[in-house]
């Protein structure tokens, strides 16, 4: 036999025994989405909220208008996001998940360049893709499921604690009947190698243990113990030097529960949380009802959080809520369920992503916030949403912004009432277009902060386009 006839024979031999093998045999699928939005804001994208350190790196950020102009220039951009995902499915009971994301901050950013958010110039040719999750979602033992890796994962309580992406490992089980308790661990951060040479000892990590238990088909139950141990060093916004060494000792214990009954659903929590930050004992909580009713066409909804603050930053006891964020200070978590767009974290935000109240401890001084909302199907392809929220902080501190005119803090602590709506049409199947406007009547907290009175109302309008496939 010739040397060409016995490469082709071999060639064909392996081919036919690697087909058989059980690499070969992966169940492949891909998900992911595109979306870009365009926004017209004199909130978003303006110098009261995004230009810091920390939106530099896509960071969201606090409405800050103290001491800026009374009156802001409109902003104009478009933000675009894509989404891609692979699992790689080797039978029902073992597959790998991996998750990627690549982002424009907005069109025209820049080009030739790389990181996170990059692109969207002339000539953009940027490197900036991002990785999101990495991890093994297995069945190893019956009715027990495990994922080890970078994973999405959030609490139990509606993401006032946490809401990310982080690494770890979480073990569930559901061979206990109605009742799924779930064990956990995820390091957050870990400094060690930038500062002692020793991984490991500098960190942020959580411990979880979980439980949920469905009493009957119309109510559930659930708790929650969340161990917080954070000695990480934090970093500035370019990721080198060292600004202070984290000292978290916490314990949160939380409780939630869901009841249905026909055309109404009612939801909450407690969370309570005891130990140390930064050497400072602390004791804090949060307390949430919620409420769906089917009414007419749609569904009315109401949201009410507490969530506690403290009136002193720097000594003594504290009541400051704690809540996850990453090494350069942006916040791992958000409270959704409010529907808020500036009031609150918007869902719909991207790389762009502020608030009046950015995170769930709002810079110490806690939250009050009561929220209602209508949802309204008009068609199989037309839906619209309706929402109002009223918000103030739980406790004044020395977060506040002065009023320029007096030289001291106002006496209210109301920030403001929101309004929004949105409608979302369906041009094809999967590319969906929406439209979201909001605006803002700020309270007597903002009374006179700007360089000439009192702030302009923040408004915030949204079109945007997403394929999801």
């Amino acid at each position: 036999m010739k040397k060409g006839n016995i490469l082709a024979a071999l060639v064909t031999l392996g081919v036919t025994a690697a087909a058989t093998t059980p690499a070969l045999a992966l169940e492949n699928e891909f998900h992911g989405l595109f979306s870009a939005r365009y926004i017209n804001s004199n909130f978003n994208g303006t110098s009261t909220t995004s230009f810091t350190d920390g939106a530099k790196y896509g960071g969201d950020t606090q409405y800050m208008p103290d001491g800026k102009p009374k009156k802001v220039y409109s902003a104009n951009f478009i933000e675009q996001r894509a989404r891609l995902q692979y699992t790689a499915k080797a039978n029902a009971d073992l597959k790998l998940v991996t998750a990627f994301e690549l982002d424009y901050t907005y069109w025209g950013n820049s080009s030739y360049a790389t990181g996170r958010n990059q692109g969207g110039a002339v000539g953009a040719d940027t490197i900036n893709i991002e990785t999101k999750n990495i991890y093994l979602d297995a069945n190893p033992f019956k009715n027990v499921n495990m994922k080890l890796g970078m994973q999405p994962y959030n609490d139990s309580f509606k993401g006032v604690l946490f809401d990310a992406d982080m690494a770890g490992a979480l073990i569930s089980t559901t061979r206990y009947g109605n009742l799924t308790p779930t064990i956990g661990y995820f390091r957050f951060n870990d400094t060690g190698v930038s500062q002692d040479r020793v991984l490991g000892h500098l960190t942020n990590d959580l411990f979880v243990l979980d439980a949920k238990y469905e009493v009957s088909k119309d109510l559930k139950v659930g708790a929650a113990y969340y161990f917080f141990r954070n000695n990480s060093d934090t970093t500035d916004s370019n990721l080198v030097n060292a600004i202070s060494r984290q000292d978290v000792k916490l314990s949160t214990f939380g409780l939630n529960a869901e009841y249905t009954s026909g055309p109404l659903t009612l939801n909450g929590f407690g969370v309570l949380q005891a130990g140390t930050v930064d050497k400072r004992s602390t004791t804090a909580w949060a307390l949430n009802a919620g409420a769906k009713y089917k009414v007419g066409p749609g569904t009315a909804r109401s949201e009410f959080l507490y969530v506690s603050g403290d009136n002193n930053t720097t000594s003594g006891h504290s009541n400051a809520f704690y809540s996850v964020f990453n090494n350069v200070g942006t916040a791992e978590h958000g409270y959704y369920d409010n529907e808020m767009a500036i009031l609150g974290r918007d869902k719909n935000a991207y790389t762009t992503d502020n608030s009046i109240i950015a995170t769930a401890g709002n810079n110490a001084q806690g939250q009050i916030g009561g929220y209602i909302g209508y949802d309204l199907p008009i068609n199989s392809k037309l839906s619209t949403a309706f929402n109002a929220g009223f918000a103030a902080v739980a406790k004044e501190n020395a977060n506040k912004p002065n009023n320029l005119k007096t030289g001291s803090k106002n006496s209210s602590n109301y920030l403001g009432t929101e309004i929004n709506a949105e409608a979302n049409y369906v041009l094809l199947e999967n590319l969906t277009t929406s439209v979201r406007a909001a605006y803002v009547f700020l309270g007597d907290y903002y009374k006179d902060v700007a360089l000439n009175g009192t702030p302009d109302n923040p408004y915030d309008f949204k079109l945007i386009f997403k394929y999801t496939f």
